[in-house]
């Protein structure tokens, strides 16, 4: 096994060749021990790295490292596979972006070459409001909520469509098998359309994250590009081949995704940092790649890295509650969960296994203001280790509560 890496550190760019995965490829059985060298690795870099503060981190819930994309030609690109959900799905991800100077894709089914090959894309529209679009066997595009391509269906809006506020923001959308069609910000059904156009099937195209690889166009109004790229960050793409329900949305926002649902079909949580192959934790095991190609090019993202914080720091107060993602997840067998305490507080931490029996009590003590950390070591309140699967764990300061999953592998 061999790994050359290059780290220019004033840009965060982290490149790297190598033949890990040379037994199989991408998505080979190797895989997984691919992914576990990479986020072992918690990586600290100096000099003129321009690395997020802590305040940046608190702002994204439980993020090693996300994607920045350049708005011109980045994009990650998970090679096709027969998983890839069309008229039924369910698509999300963490993203953060400033006012778009055009359409800015965010995950994209396929690719539109004259030759039926999109099914659908999320995106967010020049005006910063989230949207999807839909196309169907005949190449005729649906866009909802605004109903504004070839009108079909009716959608109903209840909330605030826009984010594009250069703040992170989890973005979902689903639909089912009858044409009901819904869209989610920050855990929350922000419009709702029925009725809508069906997806083209015939699609045996690349999944595309951070643009629509083609030549879409023209918009209505005429002055889009014809590939519509990201510029911002992106984390935490994840799509199913059903549609989630309201609650489950809700769970995914602010609990997390569980890698084990046999629904999932892609979950890449861009929490390599560096490196070439992104992997997918779902149990399709579609792993991608940064750029056009799998090696080195121009359409690499840059790897946004986040320090992971080496003990507590109390002498920075964070403005709100927060329980983070732990770090590695999956892990094994440490690792390491952070929370922001914004005042002192009675903090208690506790570890419970899926069927709410407890496991381990982490902390149950009385801690100062400040962005904390305790690391988990995968045994129980004997001091014996458990057994791979989902575990729980749950923070109680003062009157703030909040629940994540985490995944032990063995």
């Amino acid at each position: 096994m061999q790994v050359t890496m290059i780290i220019t550190t004033k840009s965060l760019k982290f490149l790297a060749t190598t033949d890990i995965l040379s037994q199989g490829g991408l998505g080979a059985s190797t895989r997984p021990l691919a992914y576990l060298l990479t986020v072992a690795v918690t990586l600290m870099v100096y000099g003129n790295a321009q690395l997020m503060t802590a305040e940046q981190v608190a702002e994204r819930p439980g993020s090693a490292s996300s994607l920045r994309f350049d708005g011109t030609d980045d994009r990650v690109t998970v090679p096709y596979d027969a998983s890839f959900p069309t008229e039924v799905f369910t698509a999300s991800a963490w993203i953060k972006l400033a006012q778009p100077t055009g359409r800015a894709a965010i995950v994209a089914r396929g690719e539109d070459d004259n030759s039926f090959n999109l099914s659908w894309q999320l995106y967010v529209t020049r005006d910063g409001t989230l949207e999807v679009m839909l196309e169907d066997s005949n190449e005729q595009n649906y866009c909802y909520p605004l109903n504004n391509c070839a009108p079909m269906g009716t959608c109903t809006v209840t909330g605030n469509m826009c984010v594009a506020d250069d703040a992170w923001h989890h973005v979902a959308v689903t639909r089912d098998a009858t044409g009901v069609l819904a869209l989610y910000i920050d855990g929350e059904k922000r419009a709702g359309c029925e009725g809508t156009g069906v997806p083209s099937s015939n699609n045996f195209q690349d999944l595309s994250i951070g643009c629509t690889f083609g030549s879409i166009g023209p918009p209505p109004d005429g002055v889009e590009p014809p590939i519509w790229f990201f510029s911002g960050l992106i984390d935490e793409p994840a799509m199913w081949n059903v549609a989630l329900s309201d609650m489950q949305i809700e769970d995914v926002f602010s609990v997390g995704i569980d890698p084990l649902s046999t629904e999932l079909v892609g979950y890449w949580p861009f929490d390599e940092g560096m490196g070439q192959v992104v992997a997918d934790l779902s149990q399709a095991e579609n792993d991608g790649f940064l750029g056009e190609t799998p090696e080195v090019d121009s359409a690499d993202p840059l790897w946004e890295v986040a320090p992971v914080s080496a003990g507590d720091s109390p002498e920075l107060k964070p403005e709100t509650f927060r329980l983070e993602q732990n770090h590695p997840n999956p892990f094994n067998p440490i690792t390491t969960l952070r929370y922001d305490l914004p005042e002192n507080s009675l903090v208690n931490i506790t570890i419970y296994d899926m069927l709410g029996r407890q496991v381990k009590t982490l902390i149950n003590q009385t801690q100062d203001a400040g962005y904390r950390s305790v690391i988990w070591d995968a045994t129980n309140k004997y001091g014996k280790p458990v057994s791979a699967g989902v575990y729980l764990y749950k923070i109680q300061a003062g009157e703030f509560v909040q629940t994540r999953k985490m995944v032990l592998l063995k």
